[in-house]
């Protein structure tokens, strides 16, 4: 009878932890996908509202800077917050502002919208905004590394309970097969 029970525990143990699995796989994708989503808006909306903010005398390019990528209290090197780089450059080429994490390098060479770009050994997800009529290219951008790191660090966040709760749920599956094979045990016992 032990045999039927340990059987039947390897079985269900199995099946659950590859139903475990592919829930951690779509988690992992469906968070990545929307994590993706929000933090693309995010750009977008930024370096619209920084195109907005630039006045025609430039006289707005350092409060612009300050709302796209500001300076919280309490930020630490492993911080979000400052991962957000803001440039402005004339249509000329020549770079206006900057915000103070942002590298020296032009974050995109695209003309408008999202594009992917190594600058200074990072990767970054940038959005371009063109302002014709102030004669302005604002792009924005985060580092792929750092979107990596957020998103590792949600499923890790999410699956981390899910680790401690397996061990919980190995002894349930323990205990039930035990006692739903109790009437099968008697049995035994009576037919010996």
């Amino acid at each position: 009878m032990t045999s039927i029970q340990r059987r039947l525990f390897v079985v269900l143990l199995a099946a659950t932890g590859v139903i475990w699995l592919s829930a951690a796989i779509w988690i992992q994708s469906s968070t990545r996908s929307e994590l993706d989503r929000v933090l693309d808006n995010r750009l977008a909306e930024a370096a619209r509202m920084v195109g907005s903010l630039v006045d025609e005398d430039g006289l707005q390019l350092n409060a612009a800077m300050d709302l796209a990528a500001p300076v919280l209290p309490g930020e630490t090197a492993h911080s979000y917050a400052r991962q957000l780089s803001c440039q402005v450059w004339g249509l000329d080429g020549t770079r206006l502002a900057a915000s103070s994490q942002a590298p020296q390098a032009a974050l995109s060479s695209s003309e408008q919208g999202f594009s992917e770009r190594e600058v200074e050994g990072l990767v970054w997800r940038v959005y371009t905004h063109v302002d014709e009529a102030r004669g302005i290219r604002v792009m924005v951008g985060d580092s792929l590394q750092i979107r990596e790191r957020l998103l590792t660090d949600m499923v890790m966040g999410l699956m981390w309970p899910t680790l401690l709760i397996l061990p919980l749920l190995a002894v349930a599956i323990w205990i039930s097969l035990g006692r739903g094979l109790s009437p099968l045990r008697r049995i035994a016992e009576q037919l010996t």
